[in-house]
């Protein structure tokens, strides 16, 4: 039998690119300040919002990109990256509006090429920050799921990334408010019902409790069903529940499933703001038992998969072996350039590595400041952290070496790094005619009992890179 024929308009749209483009994705919403910022149509975003579309050499000479019209040569076939996004495919004026999308693209490309996992934030233990709990790799097991298994405890639940309800500790006041008024509030008489079947289960498993102490039976061997709830126990049931702040957060996060909170105390505000009842009694903090042990209770959780496709490698412990002196025992160190030195307007120093914004390496001497002399002008080891040098072609740069990232909620990439060490600096630059052994670095601190100590750390020689005989 033969097919059935096709209009041209209908082969034209069946063929296009137009039905694979997904919509694009809303912009990052600029920090809420009293005072003005600025801001720039043309800066590079957080992260992209519209899909790269790249085309064959052949299809670019032409002007194809497999969209409704052929685009102008003259602004696509000029670019060293021929790769664009689709702003708009068929305007008022029946032309297709497109830009270069070569932003993200290299910086996804340079990412790759650096090979840095992705790791979930630091869990806050206390306020100083090298005794925080580090970070996993996001792909671990326990904690790279979006759903649990009937009968799952609070602590596998609370470990995955993805929820229903939004993480409160993260909204406004007026997000909060509508929130309620929109979604909570016509649920009111679902979770009436749900608290019944909660009843239930409390009721069987006292009952349980009780035969199991009168007939010397273990509470597992029994299982009874689950009972019916007269009006009078569901009364006092929700009299117990205003008294147990604990009790009370649980049930209205299995209910919503919402995101963790650090501790009962940092949701104690919003859970009573959500009409559903009002506790009688104020929090304290002797009931504050509820400490979550999920990576995202501090920072809420993020909106898409914590790697966000930048990575698939686990950690960072690869090995480097490099064609002329063998295995290195560090990966090849990354330039990165100083964009924002200690003299400019905003007073913080700031690294650019592969087209991603650090901060300098927190434990590293060399990036202090240092009082020279008996005059007060910090300075540094690193040449170009205070002050810009415009006698330098490209500007002041300093080789680093990329440690761990994570994508915190708003989709900005926070990346970790430590300074690069001498040995490998002289691998990368060709400098491997004589390497002299570093100083070791002595510091004195203060151990955690009191008593002041001296530590001594000898940095990486020519042995670890393969210089030395």
């Amino acid at each position: 039998m033969a097919s059935r024929s096709i209009s041209p308009g209908g082969a034209l749209l069946r063929a296009s690119r137009v039905f694979s483009i997904p919509p694009p994705l809303q912009p990052p919403a600029s920090d809420m300040s009293s005072t003005g910022g600025f801001n720039s149509d043309t800066s590079t975003l957080p992260h992209p919002i519209h899909m790269s579309i790249t085309t064959p050499q052949s299809s670019l000479a032409k002007g194809d990109w497999g969209l409704k019209r052929a685009l102008p040569l003259r602004s696509t076939t000029k670019s060293s990256t021929p790769v664009i996004r689709i702003k708009k495919m068929d305007t008022f004026e029946h032309i297709t509006e497109f830009g270069s999308a070569a932003d993200h693209t290299l910086s996804l490309q340079k990412w790759l090429e650096m090979g840095i996992p992705l790791t979930t934030p630091q869990m806050r233990e206390s306020t100083q920050s090298h005794l925080d709990t580090p970070g996993k790799s996001v792909f671990e097991d326990a904690i790279d799921t979006t759903a649990t298994a009937e009968g799952t405890g609070l602590t596998e639940i609370d470990a995955r990334w993805k929820f229903n309800g939004p993480w409160l500790a993260g909204q406004t006041q007026g997000e909060f408010n509508a929130y309620v008024q929109k979604e909570v509030r016509k649920r009111k008489l679902d979770f009436h019902k749900f608290l019944r079947g909660a009843c239930s289960v409390a009721l069987a498993k006292e009952r349980r409790e009780q035969r199991a102490s009168s007939e010397g039976v273990d509470e597992v061997e029994l299982n009874p069903p689950a009972e019916d709830v007269t009006d009078e126990q569901f009364k006092d049931y929700v009299k117990s529940l205003r008294q147990d702040w604990t009790e009370l957060y649980r049930h209205i996060r299995t209910f919503l499933d919402l995101p963790p909170a650090s501790s009962a105390k940092s949701a104690a505000d919003p859970i009573s703001e959500l009409l559903l009842f009002k506790p009688l009694s104020p929090y304290s903090q002797e009931q504050d038992t509820s400490v979550s042990s999920s990576p995202y209770r501090d920072s809420g959780p993020p909106k898409t998969h914590p790697s966000a496709g930048l990575s698939y490698s686990r950690t960072n412990s690869t090995l480097f072996n490099h064609p002329v002196f063998g295995p290195q025992s560090s990966k090849s160190p990354i330039d990165a350039r100083i964009i924002s030195p200690k003299g400019a307007a905003n007073g913080s120093t700031y690294l650019g590595v592969g087209g991603f914004v650090t901060s300098t390496p927190y434990k590293d001497e060399s990036y202090r400041f240092k009082r020279g002399g008996r005059t007060s002008t910090p300075v540094p080891m690193v040449p170009g952290l205070v002050n810009i040098e415009p006698d330098k072609v490209g500007g002041s740069k300093v080789y680093v070496q990329p440690k761990s990232a994570t994508v915190n909620p708003k989709g900005m990439v926070i990346l970790a790094v430590d300074s690069a060490e001498m040995g490998a600096v002289d691998v990368k630059e060709g400098n491997t005619d004589y390497v002299p052994p570093p100083p070791p670095t002595i510091t004195r601190g203060v151990s955690p009992s009191g008593f002041s100590r001296t530590l001594q750390r000898d940095g990486a020689g020519a042995r670890d890179f393969g210089l030395s005989n």
